[in-house]
């Protein structure tokens, strides 16, 4: 049987890193942590709610959401 490394296997919907400051880092934790979220989980909310405010604002057009 062979093995493959588990970062080779293609995840079921994409994934983004990034890089934050100690102290940003440890209030995203605190704030999953309040809302008894992962921090993904989180990460992925604020995201998201970013987008739709900047979409509202007229900040980014509604047709780039897959671009």
């Amino acid at each position: 049987m062979v093995r493959h490394p588990a970062n080779l296997v293609p995840a079921k919907i994409p994934r983004v890193a990034v890089y934050l400051s100690e102290e940003v880092k440890a209030d995203l934790e605190a704030l999953a942590n309040a809302e008894r979220r992962s921090v993904s989980q989180m990460a992925a909310i604020l995201i998201e709610e970013a987008i739709a405010r900047a979409k509202a604002e007229g900040r980014l057009k509604q047709d780039q959401e897959n671009s």
